[in-house]
């Protein structure tokens, strides 16, 4: 299968796949490897497009560069139309890429997200210092702990070898401290309460029942305000569900996309 991997100035992407564009946009603390269980599948009927972005920004802008980045990213592949999937801080970049250019987005996914705002739910404190590995002694603690978090006990003792690379590689692929402080500043300061009611791309919004980072009620909130939004909540998975629930998921995404559609060949990245 073509896969393409190439360099801009604002990111470092992959294309895989040929077909309509699909963008997966990860989240906090995660790069583009966090979506090894999607690119796989979806890429077979799919030009799956991931990225990592490579400017350090300030919490302030981050939301809005990232999402700027993503409209040159597409612009630079000669795509004027794609599908959009976003994980957690990456769906609040994905719908703040659809208000602001709903011509780019064709149908939108949303997993483990919510709209922010006063309204949301906020996580536990505890929950809070999990995600943020205090009272953990090193990094790969500090990570591990915040993993646990982000995952089901049951997945953990059903996939100890698979956990235990995603904390190799979550610690190995991991942003400065500042950055990973930066992100989660940005992610709390989002709020698209008000705005989301004019997205008009076709939506799903998926969520695990077990999230403790997003409280599920959060996506319950996000799917009843945006317009015909379809919510599909999986029970038993946390907050990374599109690892947990992973054939899952993907049989969701691709019966929610559907197949063919315009084509972009991954040579014309470069």
């Amino acid at each position: 299968m073509p896969v393409t991997t190439t360099r801009n100035a604002s990111v470092e992407y992959d294309v895989r796949g040929v077909g309509q564009s699909l963008v997966l946009i990860n989240g906090l603390g995660f790069g583009r490897w966090g979506f090894f269980k999607q690119v796989p599948v979806l890429s077979r009927q799919f030009a799956t497009i991931t990225f990592d972005a490579r400017r350090e920004r300030e919490p302030e802008d981050l939301i809005g560069a990232l999402a700027g980045d993503v409209v040159d990213l597409l612009d630079h592949l000669g795509v004027n139309n794609a599908h959009v999937l976003g994980a957690s801080l990456g769906g609040f970049v994905a719908q703040e890429l659809v208000l602001k250019r709903p011509d780019l987005v064709a149908r939108l996914v949303l997993v483990s997200t919510g709209h922010g705002g006063r309204g949301a739910e906020r996580m536990s404190r505890g929950a809070m210092g999990r995600m943020f590995g205090l009272g953990a002694l090193g990094p790969k603690k500090a990570a591990r702990r915040g993993l646990e978090g982000a995952t089901s006990e049951r997945y953990r003792a059903e996939n100890r070898e698979e956990f235990e690379r995603i904390v190799e590689k979550r610690l190995a692929e991991s942003p400065s401290l500042a950055s990973y402080y930066g992100q989660a500043k940005a992610g709390w300061r989002f709020d698209a309460s008000g705005q989301v009611g004019r997205i008009s791309s076709p939506t799903l919004v998926v969520h695990g029942a077990e999230d403790r980072y997003v409280p599920p009620a959060n996506a319950r909130a996000l799917a009843q305000a945006i317009p015909n939004a379809k919510l599909r909540v999986f029970e038993g998975a946390g907050h990374l569900v599109f690892i947990e629930r992973a054939a899952d998921v993907n049989r969701e995404v691709v019966a929610f996309l559907g197949g063919g559609g315009p084509r972009v060949a991954p040579d014309r990245a470069g």
